[in-house]
């Protein structure tokens, strides 16, 4: 397995405009393994995002996200490390829509710090392969209206 490293940013807004899709590749599922968020406003507010598992894809992505490997395994014995196999949007012409949610996190949008650590790989959630909205995931708005950034960490297998 290959642990992966990517930054999310966005404001919590309207609740069917994803903030960050993941999504595997064709032939490789992945795990989350940890989701590190914190508010970025100057004033305290209440917000909610939910993890959610893809019902529909969406149209046409854009701002990539980059997935950068936490460690330089040598894969291939000419290469560092393995590019993940997937891709990842900020943003969509035509948003994907919300599945099952398979985590909500309260963040207070002045500064508080959200940390959820899966306890072991077995119960971490997966993400199948197949590069279609049965293969991904995204962080949807559930309320508030304050900023955020942090750190999605993914594990390739």
């Amino acid at each position: 397995m290959i642990k992966y490293n990517v930054r999310v940013a966005g404001t919590v807004g309207t609740t069917t405009t994803a903030l960050a899709t993941l999504i595997s590749g064709a032939s490789r599922s992945f795990v989350i393994l940890e989701v590190d968020l914190e508010g970025m406003a100057t004033s305290s507010a209440a917000n909610e995002i939910g993890i959610y598992r893809v019902a529909t894809a969406g149209v046409t992505g854009s701002s990539a996200l980059t997935f950068a490997p936490i460690e330089a395994p040598n894969m291939t014995g000419t290469t560092p490390a393995l590019a993940f196999s997937g891709t990842g949007f900020g943003a969509y012409s035509t948003q994907p829509v919300a599945g099952t949610l398979i985590r909500n996190i309260g963040l207070n949008g002045n500064g508080q710090r959200f940390f959820w650590r899966a306890p072991n790989v077995e119960s971490a959630p997966v993400v199948p392969g197949g590069n279609n909205a049965a293969g991904s995931v995204a962080l949807f708005p559930l309320s508030g209206a304050s900023a955020f950034v942090g750190t999605i960490q993914i594990g390739e297998f």
